[in-house]
């Protein structure tokens, strides 16, 4: 059984905490990684940090900044939802072929 106090790599934690690396280096360049540890050129991240990330992110969540872009995006959503359903290349508006297929020929019909 893995242990789950020892600290782990940036791709360990990533998975950990089921997204990519790419996610992960856009929170570090926003300041929002958790600490790391760099241990002969490896980078490592403490079960502490790890804890102690998650209870900043919890607080930062419940910020009134974070509800006002959680709404945005909803609305953002909506609207590019109505606008696509608006399309005339929207899957809803394609109508069907004007045409049957042929059917479907048997090897004696086909020789």
């Amino acid at each position: 059984m893995e242990d789950i106090r020892r600290s782990k790599t940036v791709g360990e934690f990533c998975f950990a905490h089921r997204f990519s690396k790419s996610f992960y280096y856009e929170l570090k360049r926003r300041g929002l990684n958790p600490d790391e540890l760099e241990i002969l050129g490896v980078k490592r991240i403490t079960p502490e940090a790890e804890e102690a990330w998650l209870a900043r992110m919890a607080a930062l969540a419940k910020t009134e900044d974070a509800k006002l872009e959680s709404e945005r995006r909803r609305a953002q959503a909506a609207i590019a939802g109505k606008a696509a359903a608006a399309s005339p290349r929207h899957v809803s508006k394609r109508g069907r072929a004007a045409v049957a297929p042929p059917p479907m020929r048997t090897r004696r019909e086909r020789s």
